[in-house]
């Protein structure tokens, strides 16, 4: 028969293994847990619309969703590859022919640098309102289905508010998604 020590020198092992097992696999399910409540950033957070499935369906959500890209530029946290994934999601906004002006390098780069000009003026966007659906105009002509309505931006430039109306032109593609043909600035800008 064999003694009570002998059966604990044999058990120790297993009991130690089986402990260290139950603490490793808190500490992954706790790693998992953390990862996954961990709060989005203003930046993920945005550019988590897929608009292959999930494009907005009027004009006035394009520029609305334009306008939130937009105040993601110019924040200061954002990296160079921060701003360049949400241009790139801007990008997918444009129609045809305002994409045609620009390859994607000189877009980016003409971005980079307006970013960056912001920064050194320490200004960015505060706020900013759309047309409400009604005041949207929409015409048919030889370019297509359009739509036109405003977008007016409040900026902030060191520590000064101001506005920056802007006019955008839209125009329905193929599939039926509204996409921006171009802005300019409205002529009630103060």
């Amino acid at each position: 028969m064999k003694s009570k020590n002998d059966i604990l020198k044999k058990l120790l092992p297993v009991v130690i293994i089986a402990a260290a097992l139950v603490v490793i696999f808190y500490f992954v399910v706790n790693r998992q847990m953390t990862t996954k409540d961990a709060p989005l950033s203003k930046v993920q957070s945005v550019l988590q619309r897929d608009l292959k499935y999930n494009y907005p369906q009027s004009p006035k959500a394009v520029v609305k969703y334009y306008a939130e890209l937009s105040q993601c530029l110019y924040l200061e946290e954002n990296t160079d590859d921060d701003v360049k994934a949400v241009g790139t999601q801007m990008r997918l906004l444009f129609d045809e022919e305002l994409k045609a002006q620009q390859t994607d390098a000189q877009y980016m780069s003409s971005l980079l640098t307006t970013v960056e000009q912001f920064r050194q003026d320490s200004r960015y966007i505060v706020s900013f309102s759309t047309s409400s659906a009604s005041d949207v105009v929409y015409v048919n002509n030889d370019l297509g289905e359009l739509a036109s309505l405003y977008c007016m931006y409040t900026m902030r430039k060191e520590g000064q508010n101001y506005s920056d109306n802007e006019r955008f032109l839209l125009r329905k593609d193929i599939d039926g998604h509204w996409k921006i043909l171009g802005w300019q600035p409205a002529k009630d800008n103060s």
